[in-house]
């Protein structure tokens, strides 16, 4: 910037000489009388005060955003004007409905005003008074609110917006919206035949071209994951869970939280996670037979998880390494992660979401020291 202020100088002074020149030649052959000290000292100051106020001007009207050193967020988004537009709209919309706040047509479009402006958790209260008032009963309300919510709540799509988008489907099953975030929600909870059916469907109903290569490497992601799953009786498949319609909308009840998990140790950085999972024999007689075993990674928080494992338990004990390769998305890495909590589950069920009656046993993992992480089944999920 500072050159830029030196550049502006210099040519403030080249035109500042241009004027001033002439004038004291114009001067210096005027004699007697008709040399006026006037004109001159008129002449001068007029020719310093162009370069300064050019700069006066340029400061007042430039986007540059002097207190920050960038350019100012009407340049950012296209422009002061039309940024004040959209502030003067919504300032318009809000005043109508302070008048009138059961005009369903205004929550919307003041929620779909926020999210142009990525002002997500203001747009997710347009869209949850413009759902109160419709009564829960319109899809496409419920999926502008469920987008809102997942934006703007860190759970995402595991919180209230996952159970607003089945809500949403169980409405109406070809729900575009639905049927993304849908997809997505069935994926992180490891239904990868649902996520497959969501995102087929999807696909089918000429999504935006940008949006196509996410979808299609989704599908792919899932049916390859499903190959590796094992079979487990009809009985036995897990629906999701469907949303009731209460008011306002609520987040579904969190997994039960494991108790006073014991802190394991960490392997060299750059490494795998060597894990050695036993039974307790105490809950042997519980497993009628092999059953499916899965091996999570994620974070102490809660969440989707960040890698999988699949066993059995017919394989107990059973030592193993979780490394990057075993990460359910692509740019996650576990190695790298600061704290994990490792659970191994024996899904009864068949299920990888955890149900009454799977046995676990879950530990927390702390980077930074060799060794090796021993798990032990010892817990039943009620």
């Amino acid at each position: 910037m500072t050159q830029f202020w030196i550049a502006a100088l210099a040519l403030g002074l080249a035109a500042a000489a241009i004027i001033l020149v002439p004038v004291i030649r114009a001067w210096a052959r005027q004699q007697g009388e008709d040399r006026s000290s006037t004109a001159l000292g008129v002449g001068i100051v007029v020719a310093l005060a162009l370069p300064v106020v050019s700069m006066m001007l340029y400061a007042r009207w430039s986007t540059w955003d002097w207190a920050t050193g960038g350019m100012t967020m009407g340049a950012a988004l296209g422009g002061g004007a039309e940024v004040h537009e959209m502030d003067q709209a919504i300032v318009a919309l809000e005043q109508r409905l302070a008048r009138q706040p059961e005009d369903i047509e205004s929550w919307m479009l003041l929620g779909r005003s926020y999210m142009s402006m990525r002002r997500f958790d203001a747009a997710a209260g347009a869209f949850r008074q413009a759902a109160a008032l419709d009564g829960q009963n319109s899809p496409q309300v419920l999926a502008d609110l469920g987008e809102a919510v997942a934006l703007s709540d860190p759970e995402g799509l595991q919180g209230e917006a996952g159970a607003i988008f089945e809500r949403v489907l169980s409405m109406s099953p070809a729900h575009p919206k639905g049927l993304w975030y849908g997809g997505l929600n069935a994926y992180e909870n490891f239904n990868w035949a649902l996520a497959d059916q969501r995102l087929s469907l999807l696909l089918t109903l000429n999504p935006p071209e940008t949006l196509v290569p996410l979808i299609e490497e989704r599908i792919a992601a899932a049916r390859a994951h499903g190959e590796d799953m094992p079979a487990m009786p009809p009985e036995a498949a897990v629906q999701p869970p469907v949303a009731p319609a209460p008011e306002p909308v609520t987040a579904p009840e969190p997994e039960p939280a494991y108790e006073a998990p014991a802190v394991a140790a960490a392997p060299a950085a750059g490494g795998g996670i060597r894990l050695e999972i036993s039974l307790d024999p105490a809950l042997a007689a519980r497993i009628p037979g092999p059953t499916p075993m899965f091996i999570i990674a994620r974070n102490p928080g809660g969440g989707p998880p960040l890698a999988v494992i699949r066993a059995n338990s017919s394989e107990l004990p059973i030592s193993v390494e979780l490394t990057d390769a075993n990460a359910m998305m692509e740019g996650v890495t576990i190695t790298d992660q600061a704290e994990l909590e490792l659970i191994a589950r024996v899904s009864l069920s068949g299920s990888p979401a955890q149900r009454p009656g799977d046995l676990f046993g879950a530990v927390n993992y702390m980077r930074g020291n060799s060794g090796t992480t021993r798990i032990t089944i010892d817990s039943v999920a009620e």
